[in-house]
């Protein structure tokens, strides 16, 4: 797999965690929504949703009362900027992000491909809902 092969938006097909003790987890939902966009320019958008997630009752886009923030949050990923490709893996330079701890840095994913599927998988186990587990994602090309 080269750079090129790479480029394009891709649409998700599963994401979900593994803790130490094998057992898995879609914290999103098994029937998670997203995209993958990786641009020829270097530039990608990472997002993800769950489904289902309810409207604000006010309808309004910066509104919202802090529950219903809070839920739409928690069913929600989403980060962007630059990406390199190594040959193994992708590095993420975060620009934005609505986890704010990531902006500014870098997440790693290793690459693979699962017959016509592109999984990325995170490089060592990462912070989820108290616990460590190792995160995966699978994308097919549009």
């Amino acid at each position: 797999m080269n750079k090129t092969d790479l480029i394009g938006t891709w649409d998700l097909q599963r994401f979900w965690f593994t803790d130490d003790d094998g057992i898995e987890a879609d914290p999103l939902g098994a029937d998670a929504v997203g995209n993958l966009v990786l641009g020829g320019d270097g530039h990608y958008a990472f997002t993800m949703m769950r489904t289902g997630r309810s409207p604000y009752a006010s309808g309004d886009l910066l509104g919202g009362t802090p529950d219903e923030k809070g839920e739409a949050a928690h069913g929600y990923v989403s980060f962007g900027g630059t990406w390199t490709f190594d040959g193994d893996a992708i590095t993420f330079g975060i620009t934005y992000s609505l986890f704010p701890n990531w902006v500014g840095g870098e997440q790693v994913r290793l690459t693979s491909m699962v017959g016509d599927e592109l999984q990325l998988q995170t490089t060592g186990p990462i912070l989820l809902a108290g616990k460590m587990h190792r995160g995966a994602a699978r994308w097919r090309k549009l």
